[in-house]
């Protein structure tokens, strides 16, 4: 018995489950997608033969009641073993129509009994002239959907046994009738073989689609290498050509895939332009002969008309340069990116050929559409990176470079006696540079990669802030108090940070623009806010009343670089006139 159900699970390609390949609950509740898609087939399937199965039962009972001359036994035994098969079909009916979609069993024991019904009613009831013949279309169609063309094959064979055993043995046989019906068992069954071959490979090509999806590199290159791979597998193909151009780059870009290698080539912008034909640079192709120009052309909703202009479809330089003979085409566009994607040497051609191909220009476009917005974005943060930059020079070594310009400014007012005063100043003034310096040596370090100061712990703001005062007394000569709320706050190094530079710049404006002497820097935490106000007895910036921050932003008053900084951190700036002071006042939330 074992060797016979071994012999049949291998006829129709079926594997026999050893207690080893069961897998855990949590697997088996999650099927592989190629089992789930094959049972789901063969579950719907399985209900169109439950009911083949029942109305040819019930035809194969008229039948043999109104011809009844060619029975060959009494129909005291005909109609009972024809209505406990009528029976058996009901039940098998009620059966699969109850079970679930996902489970399908017990297809291989009721084909097995179909089988071997047909065949024992052809040898007991007149072979080919019987009634039963019904049997011999529904045992074909039904193994054709369950197992395709292995199905057909070996289904046919055994059909073709009682005939073949009537002409052999039976001299009371019509010859003529049993050859017409092994040549229709003959001719059905290449159709259906070839039917079910056929599904199968498109079966397997939509697998292929769904099973592995191409994916955009990490960095900022262009994602041929993916979509070549994953065109290949498709279609099984040994060779695959992308080539593109994008408008935003002078170049013309040709990807090859071949035996698992891709080469990436980039060459001039007019290198093998026009690709294809002008009429065919939106068309799908299928290309019999690049050379001798036999291409079917698609024209959308499955038409295809025959390539009869005088001119080549494809660029006859790009066709020799890759080897172009046989292949399926079609394009794509991203914005102002243009490509076109050649599948080389399929091992046949067909029309379905042209929609796989769609399918796999249409998931390779939304790689590059997925490449194109990661390089935006790139873009988008250098950009910003570099504005970055620039307001940390703006209000740091600018700053410096004029305070210590106002400091050489002020040696003028110095008589050539004043020797030792003059000494003491341009000491100072060293003294400022040499600070500089190491505070530009930190700015570059914390440029470089893993650097910076988002990598350092929090920070002591009361140490910080008191060598950021007695740096902006000695650049400007100014007095400058700073008083912080509570007095051991800590804060991440970033927001200290930013928080120096927006104090520097803020006692720059208010010395250099509103001539101040005396500033007031006061620090304090309040609710999850930072509170960085700067008070400074300077002219100001002209206003009578406290604007905030989207007025300075529509009327584009007031320190911009303090505004930009505010609001990259998520928070605001608001200008005030308080007595005869000024007032910079600046909220920040402590995690933006």
């Amino acid at each position: 018995m074992k060797v016979w159900r071994n012999f049949f699970l291998r006829a129709y390609n079926a594997s026999p489950v050893r207690p080893q390949d069961l897998s855990t609950t949590d697997e088996a509740d999650a099927p592989s997608r190629q089992t789930t898609w094959i049972n789901t087939h063969r579950a719907r399937a399985d209900k169109v033969i439950a009911i083949g199965r029942v109305m040819s039962a019930i035809g194969s009972v008229l039948l043999s009641w109104l011809d009844a001359e060619h029975q060959l036994i009494s129909a005291a035994f005909v109609f009972p073993l024809l209505s406990a098969y009528l029976s058996y079909a009901i039940l098998c009916a009620i059966h699969v129509w109850r079970s679930k979609i996902s489970r399908v069993s017990g297809t291989l024991i009721r084909h097995v009994v179909d089988v071997a019904t047909f065949v024992v009613f052809m040898l007991l009831t007149g072979g080919a002239s019987s009634p039963f013949f019904i049997f011999m279309p529904f045992v074909l169609l039904s193994a054709t959907l369950h197992w395709r063309w292995r199905g057909a094959f070996w289904t046919a064979l055994v059909c073709m046994t009682a005939p073949v055993y009537l002409m052999a043995f039976e001299t009371t046989s019509d010859v003529t009738t049993d050859m017409s019906h092994m040549l229709f068992v003959t001719v059905a069954g290449t159709l259906l073989v070839w039917l079910g071959a056929h599904q199968e490979v498109v079966r397997a090509e939509m697998l292929r689609l769904v099973e592995k999806t191409p994916a955009a590199p990490e960095g900022p290159e262009w994602p041929a290498d993916a979509a070549l791979e994953y065109a290949a597998h498709v279609m099984h193909l040994p060779r695959a050509l992308l080539i593109w151009s994008d408008s935003d780059e002078p170049w013309t870009y040709v990807a090859v895939r071949k035996n698992g290698a891709c080469s990436v080539a980039q060459l001039p912008p007019d290198a093998y332009w026009p690709w294809v034909a002008e009429p065919l640079q939106r068309a799908s192709l299928l290309i019999a002969d690049a050379v001798h120009s036999q291409v079917l052309v698609h024209r959308g909703e499955g038409y295809f008309d025959e390539w009869a202009d005088a001119m080549s479809p494809v660029c006859p330089a790009l066709a020799a340069d890759f080897s172009i003979a046989s292949a399926v085409s079609t394009q794509f566009r991203v914005d102002d990116l243009e490509a076109r994607i050649f599948l080389l040497d399929p091992p046949t051609l067909s029309l379905d050929d042209v929609a796989v191909a769609e399918v796999i220009a249409d998931r390779i476009k939304a790689v590059f559409e997925q490449a194109m917005l990661m390089r935006r974005l790139s873009d988008a943060a250098a950009v910003e990176e570099r504005i970055k930059i620039g307001r940390d020079l703006h209000d740091g070594v600018l700053q410096a470079l004029a305070g210590t310009a106002l400091q050489l400014e002020s040696l003028r007012s110095f008589t050539l006696g004043e020797h030792q005063q003059i000494d003491g100043r341009v000491t100072a003034i060293q003294a400022m540079l040499a600070d500089e310096q190491r505070e530009l040596r930190s700015f570059i370090h914390a440029l470089e990669p893993g650097q910076g100061y988002r990598t350092l712990p929090e920070s002591h703001l009361a140490l910080q802030f008191e060598a950021l005062a007695r740096r902006l007394r000695k650049q400007w000569s100014i007095d400058i108090r700073f008083a912080l709320n509570p007095i051991d706050l800590r804060l991440p190094a970033t927001m200290v940070y930013e928080l120096i530079r927006m104090a520097s710049e803020a006692t720059a404006n208010a010395v250099r623009h509103g001539g101040a002497r005396t500033l007031e820097i006061n620090l304090q935490l309040d609710a999850g806010t930072i509170l960085l106000t700067v008070d400074d007895d300077g002219s100001g910036f002209g206003f009578e009343r406290r604007f905030d921050h989207a007025e300075l932003k529509n009327s584009k008053t007031g320190p911009r670089s303090l505004r930009e900084r505010a609001a990259a951190r998520g928070g605001e700036l608001s200008i005030d006139r308080v007595a005869q002071w000024t007032r910079i006042l600046i909220r920040l939330p402590v995690h933006p």
